[in-house]
């Protein structure tokens, strides 16, 4: 890694202890435990994804950004355990060849003696041989009826592993296909490995981004022009931090019921069934009102690709088919991608293209058109 005060290349045995071997000056981040992630390229991602200072960005919004992009893998299904193994039986034949051969090697062991008496050496080992094969032929043979009894019972387990197997795989079917996740940062590991780590040796978090917790609303002067639906915090916060309810006097809600009367609605959302839902909810419950959808369409999200991060949630087929069969504008594409339990959250989205989304859709708002937005490609942090 690059130190962030010397811009000197450390090696491991340079960093020791998160100190500078050079500068012998204290770093937040050591790539080994932070999954690559050190102190310049998190300031570097933040100086991009911020457009140079000119936009504030969210803790959560700054995780994402460093999320594993693409869509999961599929998880190979497994079987259940405890499968019986077959038993296994020597050929009939092979065994009744073996006693016939042990009893020729006696027979001959008996004739080389009475030649004479110089083949003893030879006469023993033949006899202990045949005795050998005579032994597991003729034991084998007595077993032969037991085989009917080990071979019933094998049978039996193995039909009530296939039974299980079954049952398995029927209730497996009521659920979307398993989907790996990928490494990732969860919330709670990136504020313990990442934020507090950083904040205890830089003081604070780096210029441009706020945690959400620190984020209040401002009280409006006058009376609210727009309405902004917007169930997740994340990007809630990010609208309060760069100033979005002050420019266009919006009130900023998480629920359909908490809408004001008679404004202008402006709908943010996950590229997700209920993201969906949300805005034909918000649409339904203002039929003569002006509702404008600027969530992320799953159509945004298959276009970028592997660019876009894209997340699977294990969920019924039943109650997720149902919410598809209530939005009919779906295309197929669109339709066999949430079919398959995946989604993409708004808060991932490259924040200054986030942020320039709902201010054209409150312009779009604010002067009476409806209509739908179209999501540009994601960027991708590097």
């Amino acid at each position: 890694m690059i130190c962030p005060h010397c811009e000197a290349r450390l090696l491991s045995r340079e960093r020791t202890g998160r100190v500078c071997g050079r500068c012998r000056k204290p770093f937040a981040l050591e790539p080994k435990s932070t999954r690559g992630l050190h102190d310049l390229r998190l300031r570097r991602a933040v100086e991009r994804l911020g457009d140079g200072g000119r936009v504030v960005l969210t803790v959560g919004q700054l995780r994402w950004a460093f999320h594993r992009r693409g869509r999961p893998g599929h998880v190979p299904r497994k079987l259940p355990t405890g499968r019986p193994i077959p038993p296994t039986f020597e050929n009939p034949a092979v065994m009744a060849l073996m006693a016939v051969a042990g009893a020729a090697l006696l027979t001959g062991a008996c004739f080389l003696l009475t030649l004479a008496v110089g083949f003893v050496v030879l006469s023993l080992t033949m006899a202990g041989f045949g005795l050998v094969a005579l032994y597991a032929g003729v034991a084998e043979l007595v077993r032969l009826p037991r085989r009917r009894g080990r071979l019933a019972a094998h049978e039996r387990a193995e039909l009530a592993w296939q039974e299980r197997n079954e049952r398995l795989k029927q209730e497996e079917a009521r659920w979307t296909s398993p989907l790996g996740h990928g490494d990732t940062w969860s919330a709670g590991e990136f504020r313990i490995s990442v934020v507090e780590r950083w904040i205890a040796v830089h003081g604070a978090l780096p210029a441009g981004v706020v945690a959400e917790s620190a984020v209040r609303p401002v009280a409006l002067d006058g009376p609210p022009a727009l309405a902004v639906l917007c169930p997740d915090w994340t990007v809630t916060a990010f609208l309060h931090a760069n100033g979005f309810p002050e420019r266009y006097r919006a009130v900023l809600v998480a629920t359909p019921g908490e809408l004001p009367r008679h404004l202008p609605v402006v709908v943010l959302h996950d590229a997700s069934p209920q993201g969906c839902l949300l805005a034909a909810e918000a649409r339904a419950a203002r039929p003569d009102g002006t509702v404008v959808d600027a969530g992320v369409s799953a159509r945004t999200v298959l276009a970028a690709g592997e660019r876009a991060v894209q997340l699977y949630e294990h969920q019924l087929r039943g109650p997720l088919e149902e919410q598809l069969r209530r939005l009919p504008a779906l295309t197929e594409g669109e339709r066999a991608w949430f079919g398959q339990g995946l989604w993409s959250p708004l808060a991932a989205q490259p924040p200054q293209r986030l942020l320039a989304v709902a201010e054209r859709a409150a312009e779009r708002a604010l002067q009476r058109h409806v209509g739908f937005l179209s999501w540009p490609v994601p960027e991708v942090p590097q």
